[in-house]
């Protein structure tokens, strides 16, 4: 986030709509807002959107990124987010702090019926044409210098919402090292807690 903020990234040439901004939208993950979080929450002026993957595609995903980029694939369990996203929620029903649970499956499957939903709660406009876009494969959005291109590829290469294609892993595929298997069943737990949430905006029956 505060690499971004330092560098905006710039929209010269992108195609939008002729409106001045008037509002920031932060997009952060749990472990990196960290302590910071009371502060940040504090300043939202809409409610705040919790965004929950199944954490096995989660924690997947991220052993593979760090695979790619030459680093262990054994990370801090804390990095995770899904113990720091409990928390977070709990702290914004403490300070009765609005908020959103969404499930990245739920949109990327059924956008129509989620997103409209989603928009409202956040005082925004929605139109079907936000769901599809031209891809972008020459902007830049690592924030070191490069270096990470190649894990923003498929991102910018796309042009719009489709299903989840990856298959969900089985616990037993993830090391025993660190404490992953333990602590991935906890993560589960949180997910599934969470999506019961009468905070969650999913699709339509």
């Amino acid at each position: 986030m505060a690499g971004r903020l330092i560098e905006p990234l710039a929209l010269d040439g992108i195609a939008c709509r002729p409106k001045v901004a008037d509002a920031l939208l932060i997009k952060e993950m749990p472990y990196q807002v960290g302590a910071c979080f009371p502060q940040l929450a504090a300043l939202a002026t809409a409610p705040l959107v919790f965004l929950l993957r199944d954490p096995r595609l989660n924690v997947a995903s991220r052993m593979d990124k760090k695979r790619q980029v030459g680093d262990s694939p054994i990370f801090p369990l804390i990095e995770t987010g899904w113990e720091l996203l409990r928390e977070q929620i709990d702290h914004c029903d403490r300070h009765s702090i609005p908020y959103v649970i969404v499930r990245a499956d739920d949109f990327r499957d059924r956008p129509l019926e989620v997103l409209p939903t989603v928009f409202s709660r956040l005082g925004l406009e929605f139109s079907a044409d936000l769901i599809s876009w031209e891809s972008r494969s020459d902007l830049e959005i690592d924030n070191l210098g490069g270096d990470h291109d190649h894990l923003y590829r498929a991102v910018l290469a796309s042009t719009g919402l489709s299903p989840e294609e990856a298959e969900i892993p089985g616990i037993e595929r993830f090391p025993v090292e660190g404490g992953f298997r333990e602590h991935l069943s906890r993560c589960l737990e949180i997910y599934e807690e969470l999506s019961r949430s009468p905070s969650r905006i999913g699709p339509r029956d």
